[in-house]
């Protein structure tokens, strides 16, 4: 049979969804959840009120999945950038720098590390941050590992200090921003540095130009 080009109530019920998901993204975004009333997603989004509470139980719920997307752009943009790398270290760090730079955006810096522990509970916010980037800087760290480029010892508990890290180089105050992810990387370096260190100068890989922030080469 040919298809009618006719849209099924499935998916009616996706585009209304999404309409209201990519709304409040933009919305606790540039206002933040504690200032965007519900009436102002709705409106945004074209939908009625009654079409918010039937996707959603409430605006938190609404929150959630706001947060939800804005995790998996996130976690896909480090990805894309990691596999430009040419080897485990540049693809770690590759996607630390990028993860950085994403922490600048007024999207990333408020629904995920200002207002997301907030509204979700940071048990929450921890399990959804966690499986988004966790596991993945722990799955990177370990092949930096098994290629000897950094000295071996258990990668997820030296993940959640870098995770740690991380995240309170992207809170940084604006005026700090660039100096704290500079910081950032270089703890990071020093980890190569430090591990190369400690199996002597046998073997040892030649020290590569390291990833700058696309932000600082433009300054």
């Amino acid at each position: 049979m040919l298809a009618t080009g006719r849209r099924t109530q499935r998916d009616r019920s996706h585009a209304t969804r999404m309409a209201l998901t990519v709304a409040a993204r933009e919305l606790f975004a540039e206002l933040g959840f504690h200032a965007t009333p519900a009436e102002a997603v709705v409106r945004r989004a074209g939908v009625t009120s009654g079409a918010l509470y039937h996707h959603f139980h409430d605006k938190t719920d609404l929150f959630r999945a706001a947060f939800e997307a804005v995790e998996v752009c996130l976690a896909g943009r480090v990805a894309a950038e990691a596999r430009l790398g040419r080897d485990a270290w540049e693809r770690l760090e590759r996607g630390v720098a990028e993860y950085l730079r994403a922490c600048r955006e007024t999207e990333v810096r408020r629904i995920v590390l200002q207002d997301g522990p907030s509204v979700l509970g940071w048990d929450e916010w921890h399990t959804i941050d966690a499986a988004h980037h966790l596991r993945p800087l722990a799955a990177s760290l370990a092949l930096v590992m098994r290629a000897g480029m950094m000295e071996r010892r258990p990668p997820e508990p030296l993940a959640r200090v870098l995770m740690g890290a991380l995240t309170e180089a992207g809170l940084a105050a604006d005026g700090d921003t660039t100096g704290t992810h500079e910081a950032a990387l270089w703890v990071l370096r020093e980890l190569r540095s430090s591990g190369a260190s400690s199996r002597g100068t046998k073997g040892r890989q030649p020290r590569r130009k390291p990833i700058r922030s696309k932000q600082k080469a433009l300054e």
